[in-house]
């Protein structure tokens, strides 16, 4: 035998397993990105939250910019420190969005928000009471 054959040999025998290794690594990848995906759909499907939702993210204030296929994009604006006022986006992968705290803001209690509404619904039922006298 000479070195030829034994490296056809060699090559026969080991071309099985080098191809197996290449399926496994290229499903394991797979799995991995339809798993993300399939967390992002679940995120995107959830009627609890959609883009423009105001939520308090891990105590932060942030707004859903958007909601992707692999990642969530917070708009954030940072307080106290060196970045204080700063607007940031934070991009959070959707594996990790079941492992945070997200509470969606339902009522906005900021005073100037509280004053407008107070105002606008005096206006409201000045509405009713002049409609009323009629």
């Amino acid at each position: 035998m000479n070195a030829g054959q034994v490296g056809v040999q060699i090559t026969e025998w080991a071309m099985p397993f080098i191809g197996a290794l290449l399926v496994l690594v290229i499903t394991l990848m797979f799995k991995d990105y339809a798993s993300k995906i399939a967390k992002g759909m679940a995120f995107k499907m959830n009627p609890a939250f959609k883009e423009g939702d105001k939520v308090i993210l891990d105590n932060e204030r942030a707004l859903i910019v958007k909601i992707g296929t692999t990642e969530t994009v917070f708009g954030i604006v940072k307080k106290g420190g060196e970045y204080d006022g700063d607007y940031v986006w934070r991009y959070v992968p959707n594996e990790r969005i079941q492992s945070l705290k997200i509470e969606k803001i339902i009522f906005d209690a900021t005073p100037e928000v509280n004053e407008r509404k107070i105002e606008q619904n005096g206006h409201k039922i000045d509405t009713l009471i002049q409609e009323g006298k009629k």
